[in-house]
Order: C-alpha cells, then sequence, then structure tokens
C-alpha cells in the first residue's frame, strides 16, 4: 500500500488530543465535518484553513496524548489529513489512528520541508521524497489490509459480508 504525493505539514513540540481538537468542540458537535474546521485551533491558529486534502503531518514531539478521544483522529481525516509521522505518540492516539484509518508512522529524525511532497509505502516500510529516504518498521499485512478498508469497523465490516 503506498500514497503517493502527500504535502508536508509541520507541527512543532509535544501535541495532546485537546490541541487537535479543543474539548469545547467534543462536547459540542459529534459529526466530524463539524470538528474539522477546528483542528489545532488554539495550539496553531489558522492553520485548519491552510490543510489540503492529501495533506501529512511531521511533528518533531509527542503526537496524541493525553485523552483518548476519537475526535482528535476523525476531525484530521476529515479535514483531508492522511499520514502523520512523529518520534513517538500517545498511545491511545495511535491505536484510534489506525482504527480509523489514520496512518501513524513513528520515525525518528525525519527533516521533510513544510510544503514538499513526499510518499509512504507503508508495504516497504519507506517515506520517500526526491532526494532522501527514511526506513520505519512496517505494519503487519493485517493492518494493511485494515488502512485499505479505511480502518477497523470497515475492515469487520467487509470481513462479515464474506461471510
Amino acid at each position: 500500500m503506498a500514497l503517493q504525493n502527500l504535502r508536508v505539514r509541520h507541527i512543532t513540540g509535544d501535541v495532546s488530543t485537546d490541541d487537535i481538537i479543543p474539548a469545547r468542540y467534543k462536547h459540542m458537535y459529534t459529526n466530524p465535518a463539524d470538528l474539522a474546521p477546528h483542528i489545532f485551533e488554539n495550539f496553531r491558529p489558522g492553520f485548519a484553513e491552510t490543510v489540503q486534502t492529501g495533506d501529512l503531518i511531521v511533528c518533531d514531539g509527542v503526537f496524541g496524548i493525553g485523552s483518548s478521544r476519537e475526535q482528535a483522529v476523525s476531525s484530521m481525516l476529515e479535514k483531508g489529513i492522511k499520514v502523520v509521522i512523529a518520534p513517538e505518540f500517545g498511545r491511545i492516539f495511535y491505536r484510534n489512528a489506525w482504527n480509523l484509518g489514520l496512518i501513524a508512522i513513528q520515525l525518528q529524525n525525519s527533516s521533510f520541508e513544510e510544503g514538499e511532497n513526499i510518499s509512504v509505502n507503508l508495504t516497504k516500510g519507506r517515506v520517500e521524497c526526491i532526494q532522501r529516504q527514511f526506513s520505519f518498521s512496517p505494519p503487519s499485512d493485517f493492518m494493511i489490509n485494515m488502512m485499505a478498508t479505511g480502518g477497523l469497523l470497515n475492515y469487520v465490516c467487509q470481513q462479515l459480508q464474506k461471510g
């Protein structure tokens, strides 16, 4: 499974799920489409308005620490973010990401430029751009198949239909 031409967007520092989607919106809305315009609203004002479908977030800190809110993942997916690369993830966020269909790649010391286009090959465990390439431990075949269907719920529904 490979994703091509993902635009790099940088987020600096440790990021909590409350930084991704402030709690007041979590209690106000249930639809990810209503949440998506508010991603990183307090942490990085104006960021949501610049996100395009197919963007990838590269973070230099721990990403997704704090509460277990799935809305942090679903709102980023709704906004069009496909992948997050960070040296470390909050454990619950990491699991929620994969379960909902957001690719979370743990990668130390990546050096991508803001706006640069990169490709991610999950099967080979590589992130590539024009001048360099980085390797990561590829996910299991099960995880890749799960991502290909859009997350755990879609995967389970597909398996039940096969019956």
